[in-house]
């Protein structure tokens, strides 16, 4: 019988401890990995109709001074689009977190994921009031629904970046250890989107508590946090994607 055609079980056991460690890395689609692929077809889903609020914009909305909460009530179907925008951001958010549900030391985590896809959920069937009238129930729960949603998200994603961090890599063998880029890299997406959030409510306080308002443009501002967050939860799902963390792994490792 020649060599090839003996079966793989007979193979030199030289080559054992390698093929082991090979295999104990080798990617598996995961139900967290189908979470987090959700998590980025939400956020690829959730752009489309807010990119048509925008165009269907007529002259006297400027978006400088204007935010999308305007917009969404001054404008033709500004409601269903938004709500469409903030539908598939929450089912993005709600099946990552629920992805994390069998991984250790991700409550927190997942905790802030569903009170983030609550919040857009608030934010979109109390909408606020039109320019010019004054303020009302719905307007005010959607001024703080607002808040949150722009707070909740990069604490969430800063720390699911610690857990990456302190995760990824302790269990297996020598070889193909996942890397911690990705961990890094959310780490300074959630800082960025972290100081727009802040800048952003920071400029709407004053009004709130009946103070001028502060002198940066808000529409501007808003849009570019509100872009941050859809760009952040995308880089959340891909982190995760890309470290090669597994449930398994993760238990492994505590």
């Amino acid at each position: 019988m020649s060599v090839a055609e003996f079966p793989a079980t007979f193979a030199p056991t030289a080559t054992t401890p390698t093929t082991t460690a090979a295999a104990a890395y080798r990617p598996r689609r995961t139900h967290l990995d189908r979470a987090a692929q959700g998590a980025v077809a939400g956020s690829v889903a959730a752009v489309p109709p807010i990119t048509a609020l925008h165009l269907s914009a007529t002259d006297p909305i400027e978006p400088s001074g204007w935010t999308i909460s305007d917009y969404v009530v001054s404008l033709p179907h500004g409601t269903l689009l938004f709500a469409l925008t903030t539908g598939a951001l929450a089912v993005g958010a709600s099946a990552l977190a629920h992805g994390l549900g069998s991984v250790p030391e991700t409550r927190g985590i997942r905790v802030l994921l569903q009170i983030w896809a609550a919040a857009l959920v608030i934010a979109a069937v109390f909408p606020t009031n039109l320019r010019g009238t004054p303020q009302n129930l719905s307007s005010n729960i959607h001024l703080y629904a607002g808040a949150v949603v722009f707070a909740a998200l990069p604490i969430a994603a800063w720390r699911l970046a610690r857990w990456l961090r302190r995760t990824t890599g302790r269990a297996g063998g020598p070889t193909q250890r996942p890397s911690r880029r990705p961990a890094v890299v959310l780490s300074a997406a959630a800082l960025l989107a972290g100081g727009l959030s802040a800048a952003l409510i920071a400029n709407r306080l004053p009004g709130v508590v009946g103070l001028p308002d502060l002198m940066l443009p808000p529409g501007i501002l808003q849009r570019v946090a509100g872009a941050a967050q859809i760009a952040l939860l995308t880089m959340s799902a891909i982190a995760l994607l890309r470290s090669g963390r597994r449930p398994a792994d993760a238990v492994m490792s505590r």
